[in-house]
């Protein structure tokens, strides 16, 4: 049975048990290894990764299932030890990391998803290697929150007046990353945007899909130019 780097090497070292045998890596060793930097993948992706024909991946797809080496999901294919669990942990941390600006808690991972909390900390740690994950301490996690807040804030400002207004009305010259961010945002999560008022003394309510990640609401910094105390947001 060849499964993933071991089944590689196995697949390498013992004569005919690979399909071809060529001095070059033969195209059942080619989708092993497309599969090893990837999954899931669907067939014509696989194929284009593999830089084997779909002709050929018909004819080896029986031989690789029935030997155990590739299945197919809902997702697409994937080596047969494949853990379905372990990329939904993967997703969430990644996910974690690109809005909240940090790696999620373990509770995190198992509230999000419905893994026992047990659980969720195998597979986080076995997954480390592929996002970086370490557990957060109090300091990151307050950071993070600051920073997605002011970012969300900064976003909806963009959308309320347009972003030449913003940068005249508020200082963002020493957090130019707050303005790519808060763009980043307001291109792909308008979601997670709060709805702003007009006095700044105002904490800006904020929709759940941002308390997901922020715990709580965010009272924005006070970015208004000296001279624009009362600008409108």
């Amino acid at each position: 049975m060849l499964r993933g780097v071991a089944g590689l090497r196995k697949a390498k070292r013992i004569e005919g048990d690979l399909i071809s045998h060529k001095s070059k890596l033969s195209a059942d060793a080619r989708l092993i290894v497309a599969l090893m930097k990837k999954q899931p993948q669907k067939k014509d992706e696989l194929c284009r990764r593999a830089g084997v024909h779909l002709s050929t991946f018909y004819r080896l797809r029986p031989i690789l299932e029935k030997k155990e080496v590739i299945r197919e999901t809902e997702e697409g294919y994937v080596l047969w030890d494949y853990n379905e669990k372990e990329k939904v942990v993967i997703d969430v941390v990644n996910r974690w990391k690109s809005l909240g600006f940090r790696y999620p808690t373990v509770e995190e991972i198992a509230d999000e998803t419905g893994l026992a909390p047990e659980e969720a900390k195998f597979l986080v740690h076995k997954t480390k290697k592929e996002t970086g994950w370490f557990m957060p301490n109090e300091g990151i996690i307050e950071s993070a929150r600051e920073r997605l807040g002011e970012v969300l804030v900064c976003a909806a400002r963009i959308r309320n007046l347009g972003l030449p207004k913003v940068r005249e009305d508020f200082s963002y010259d020493e957090d130019v990353e707050i303005i790519k961010e808060a763009k980043r945002f307001l291109e792909e999560h308008t979601e997670m945007l709060p709805k702003l008022t007009e006095d700044p003394e105002d904490i800006p309510s904020m929709p759940s899909e941002a308390l997901k990640y922020l715990g709580k609401n965010h009272k924005p910094k006070d970015r208004s130019r000296p001279n624009l105390r009362a600008a409108h947001y």
